[in-house]
């Protein structure tokens, strides 16, 4: 008689995404909490706030560029509703309903102009969102009113975190915030709509086959990009002590489309290391005055054009040689 041996259990298989959805953000609160032992001088940390900042509004853009395949040049305007409302409402309302007013306002706009405008294609798009952010900028300087016109709004109010203020306290908000929205697209990736995000970036046709709403993943991916740029907004005003019309130019638009290119488009830690490499790195060349720009540009240059994959070319090709050597 043959005897059967009972089956073994079911290993569960937990993906790098799900496994990534927890350990990131772990990593940066671990980082964060270092940061503030090691307790670097006030410049370092006004800059690593900033690299933070530009993270949170870049996570949302590594969306929409490395999972939906949109290249968007006008979230300079989301950017701007983030930090006007910041501005306008933390001090009488407090930091939460004032976090809460610029991510209404900027998954509003972001909505309304993303079914309009999403039907066109990629490169009417990109140049439809350049007006967009060129109407914001015009409404900003000139809606005096409101936004105080080139003058801005200044004495804006500070998020206090564990007894902290000042640029400390921005700082730890800031982590917390990039924990939160890497959760959130880690969270995505693994989604039914991030996957479909995903298959109707490399081919339309066959996702709308097999009943994928293509238009509808686009508008969802807009709408989160504008979200976080409208919280990354709103650290950067604070950071600068109010907000202004220059902050929230076309020259921020492009260093968020930057941001993930340079990093590599969809990769899990593009937005931090993106923001390390087009945020920090023009501050520490300003010893080369005016040289410094050309400096930078070379090296964005050279990055282009022999990493085609941003940074996370090299890191995969490093963990691909570590795997092997190990094997």
């Amino acid at each position: 008689m043959t005897t059967i041996a009972p089956a073994a259990p079911a290993r569960r298989d937990v993906s790098p995404a799900r496994h990534w959805r927890w350990t990131q953000p772990g990593l940066l609160l671990t980082g964060g909490a270092l940061v503030l032992l090691i307790d670097p001088g006030p410049f370092d940390l006004r800059v690593i706030t900033l690299v933070v900042a530009y993270a949170v509004a870049a996570t949302g853009f590594n969306v929409l560029v490395g999972f939906a395949g949109i290249v968007s040049i006008g979230n300079s305007v989301f950017l701007a509703a983030g930090g006007y409302a910041w501005a306008l409402l933390a001090t009488s309302y407090g930091p939460l309903v004032a976090l809460l007013a610029g991510v209404v306002l900027a998954a509003v706009i972001a909505a309304l102009a993303g079914v309009l405008l999403l039907r066109l294609r990629a490169y009417y798009f990109a140049v439809a969102t350049l007006a967009l952010g060129t109407l914001g900028t015009v409404v900003v300087r000139n809606w005096t009113a409101v936004t105080n016109g080139d003058a801005g709004i200044t004495n804006v109010g500070y998020i206090k975190v564990f007894g902290l203020s000042g640029v400390p306290s921005i700082f730890v908000a800031a982590v917390v915030l990039l924990a939160l929205v890497s959760f959130l697209q880690e969270a995505l990736r693994t989604s039914p709509v991030g996957q479909a995000m995903i298959i109707g970036r490399y081919d339309p046709p066959a996702a709308e086959g097999i009943g994928v709403s293509v238009a509808y993943t686009r508008v969802v991916a807009f709408v989160l990009s504008a979200v976080t740029a409208a919280l990354g907004g709103a650290l950067i005003a604070q950071l600068a002590g109010g907000a202004f019309p220059d902050q929230f130019a076309t020259t921020s638009a492009i260093s968020l489309l930057v941001i993930p290119i340079i990093a590599g488009r969809g990769w899990r830690w593009a937005p931090l290391v993106g923001a390390a490499i087009v945020i920090a790195l023009p501050e520490y060349l300003r010893f080369l005055a005016e040289y410094r720009l050309v400096v930078y540009g070379a090296a964005v240059v050279l990055v282009a054009l022999f990493l085609p994959g941003g940074v996370h070319q090299v890191v995969r090709a490093v963990a691909e040689r570590l795997g092997r050597s190990r094997g």
